[in-house]
Order: structure tokens, then sequence, then C-alpha cells
């Protein structure tokens, strides 16, 4: 029977792959079977919970970087990420991960506001950030510097918003695509963080 360890979770505190969360209301688990790893989404509450959970994998055969969102029904415990080790490469993850304690179908707010979301962000640089990101301050300040006022979605603030412009961008994504922050709308298609500045910033002219 493979090893399995509980993981306390905490909305996007991370330490030593632990996270922390409110009430603890959703516990991951991890069971491992020789190189492979199951995470699995533990709902301990009386009441149907929408989580976002974005796993940062490395040294596995798949990155998991492609965000589930998904319901856990009341008292359910669901697998959600399968990570295969690479040999000869040491492997960590690490995760983020949103309750969303509204009672509400967010797959059926998300749908019936993506028309909207659309609306709001075509032609406009957007910038999804997280809390503690400074990539995604120093990008903010110099785009206004440069004149340039973006739309900012602190999505530890605003998930909703967040949820509709993944599922808005999902076709794109791939089992390969790595989703790091600040996550940038150019108008038309995404950037997924930068490396330098001044060169994401001639992109965004």
């Amino acid at each position: 029977m493979g090893e399995v360890k509980k993981i306390i979770l905490v909305v996007f505190v991370v330490l030593s792959n632990t996270l922390y969360g409110q009430g603890l209301d959703v516990i991951i688990s991890e069971e491992k079977k020789g190189k492979r790893i199951v995470l699995f989404a533990e709902n301990t509450t009386a009441d149907s919970l929408n989580i976002f959970l974005l796993v940062k994998a490395e040294g596995y055969r798949k990155s998991a970087s492609k965000p589930v969102v998904t319901t856990l029904a009341p008292r359910s415990r669901v697998p959600v990420v399968t990570l295969i080790e690479l040999e000869g490469s040491p492997s960590q993850y690490t995760y983020d991960l949103v309750i969303n304690r509204e009672r509400q179908d967010v797959s059926l707010a998300t749908k019936n506001q993506a028309t909207d979301l659309v609306a709001l962000i075509s032609d406009r640089i957007v910038l999804f950030t997280v809390h503690e990101c400074e990539k995604c301050d120093l990008l903010a300040l110099a785009l206004r510097d440069r004149g340039i006022t973006p739309l900012v979605f602190n999505i530890n603030e605003n998930q909703v918003i967040y949820r509709q412009f993944i599922q808005h961008i999902q076709a794109g994504l791939t089992a390969d695509t790595k989703i790091r922050f600040p996550i940038i709308w150019n108008k038309t298609r995404p950037i997924f963080s930068y490396e330098e500045l001044e060169a994401v910033l001639l992109q965004l002219q």
C-alpha cells in the first residue's frame, strides 16, 4: 500500500510544501507509489467548496502547471493531480490554493460572465498578480512610468475574474505551459511572467 502523507493547506503561503488555510476546510494528501505521486483534495466541511489549485512542480514528467478548478462535494476526497518523477532530476513542488466559500456554481458564473470579461480585457494590457510578487510590482510601476495604465487584478483578492480569464485562454494551454506571475494579457495573447523587465516592456509598447 502506498505511502500516505497529509499536508495542511493555507491559501498562498508555502512552507516546505505546506499551505495553511482558514479552518482547514481543504486538506491535500499525497499518496506515493514508486515514481508516481497522486495528490488528493479532501473537503472536510459539510458544504460544497469550489477550489482553484495550481501545483508548481520541477523534476516531474508532467509539470502540472495547468490549473485545476473543481467543486468538492461535502466530506469528499478526490484525486486532482498526478506527478511522475524524472530519473536523475531533483524533484520538488509547491501549491497555490484558493477556496471559494460562496455557495454558487462557479462554472456557471464563469460561463455567464465570460462575455463581460472578454469585453473588459479586449485590446488592453492586463496584469494578474499575487501578493508579495516583486516582478508584478516592478512591471506595473514600469508601465505606469511609460504612460501605460494596465488593468491589475490581484488573484488573492479577485478569484472569480482570474478563473474566468483562465477559462478564456484554456484552449491555448498545454501540459507544458508554465503559469507564472505576473500573467500579462497583451491585448490579444497571454505572457506568463518574464525574465528581463526591459525585454517584456518592448513587447507591451
